[in-house]
């Protein structure tokens, strides 16, 4: 495995990581109100959004943090393996906002 995949992994792998990508997804995209639906300390939280925008799967611009199109196709393979456990409404969502962000079906 090559460093930058096992950063991404590492990155991934972090308490709160998936939350933030989900929060961010539904269009959660400031800071205090990614704070505030995850529940995460700000020192933390502020670690975390630069360790994934450092990986690529973040962007930050002036409207506040938004997914890249890495960060996409992260959460769409996530919502792929926790439908393995069966589906939930709010996975069903998630979807249907990749989609509309990536023009692209997203399945699971």
């Amino acid at each position: 495995m090559e460093k930058k995949e096992f950063e991404i992994l590492k990155t991934l792998s972090y308490a709160g990581a998936m939350d933030v990508l989900f929060t961010v997804t539904r269009g959660k995209t400031k800071f205090t109100d990614i704070m505030f639906e995850t529940k995460l300390n700000p020192g933390i939280l502020n670690r975390l959004l630069k360790a994934l925008m450092a990986s690529d799967i973040l962007e930050k611009d002036p409207d506040g943090y938004h997914l890249s199109n890495k960060g996409a196709r992260i959460v769409s393979y996530t919502l792929d393996i926790l439908a393995l456990e069966g589906e939930k409404e709010s996975h069903k969502d998630i979807k249907e906002i990749l989609s509309a962000k990536t023009g692209q079906k997203v399945k699971a």
